[in-house]
């Protein structure tokens, strides 16, 4: 089932200046629930404009936008209900951390929707253990963590407000491997324990290789590609004309494919080229 539709979606930024331009120009593509849709495009490709539309933060120009086959713009007053459906976590979410303890800023936003009581600590303590903030954190100023773990609060924070969508604005900017590799294990768990839906936007092609069931490419605006995640990586021309890449393992196995190494064209993460080794290995083993 479509838990999301933009339609024709343009956002046009200098309207009636000399300075007009179209961020997003005529977008439209369907996400169904539960999937976990990557957006990929050069700097200034359209990718944070298109996603601050999906929760009312921005209002199209043109076009339109369903969340659950309901236009998010029909009732304007009720767009703080939209802000609540859709949790929008911002590059270096750790910044807007602000309360005294660790639980406090995960209660934050729940609190604000209304919970309080059994049902506002339950919220809270559901949410840290399935993506790992351990309890003895809660009692801790967020201050007090390494640069991971208050990443880690903040996105609990927004995960606590039971988003049937949450968006990701480079979620991994900034970490080291170790980092990165907790934040996409947060996600993926988080969309496995509550079924959300969720989109990310990575200029990171080996983290949207390990994670995403589909990929959404923006150029100047335009919707250039939307697929499964492994047609747009064989897709790897296309990409370079518009500024982008495959995953590195992709390139080592297309370099080894020219050298006339028989192996296959769908290797885009570490784990898929370790398989293929080992069977190339157990292979020659074999002859």
């Amino acid at each position: 089932m479509a838990i999301l539709e933009v339609q024709n979606l343009t956002h046009t930024y200098g309207g009636n200046t000399p300075f007009i331009n179209d961020a997003v120009s005529n977008v439209s593509f369907t996400v169904e629930q539960g999937e976990i849709i990557g957006i990929i495009g050069h700097t200034g490709s359209g990718k944070s404009t298109l996603v601050q539309h999906l929760n009312g933060l921005l209002k199209p120009t043109d076009g339109k936008i369903f969340i659950e086959q309901k236009n998010i713009w029909d009732n304007p007053k009720e767009i703080r209900l939209v802000r609540s459906a859709v949790g929008l976590v911002f590059q270096y979410p750790e910044y807007q951390l602000f309360e005294e303890t660790v639980y406090d800023d995960i209660a934050f936003g729940p609190k604000n929707m209304g919970l309080e009581g059994e049902e506002l600590d339950t919220r809270v303590r559901e949410i840290c253990k399935i993506i790992g903030v351990r309890d003895e954190y809660l009692t801790k100023s967020p201050f007090d963590l390494s640069g991971g773990e208050k990443r880690r609060v903040a996105i609990a924070g927004v995960m606590a407000m039971n988003p049937k969508i949450i968006v990701f604005d480079e979620p991994t900017a900034g970490l080291d491997p170790r980092g990165r590799e907790d934040i996409i294990g947060i996600i993926e768990q988080y969309r496995k324990a509550t079924g959300a839906t969720v989109i990310i936007i990575s200029h990171s092609m080996e983290d949207m290789a390990q994670i995403t069931d589909k990929l959404l490419v923006l150029s100047r605006g335009e919707l250039v590609m939307f697929d499964k995640t492994e047609n747009v990586f064989k897709n790897g021309e296309k990409l370079r004309e518009i500024g982008l890449n495959v995953p590195i393992v992709t390139r080592v196995f297309n370099k080894l494919k020219e050298l006339g190494v028989d192996v296959p064209q769908d290797v885009f993460t570490v784990e898929r080229a370790v398989e293929v080794l080992k069977n190339l290995k157990e292979g020659d083993s074999n002859a």
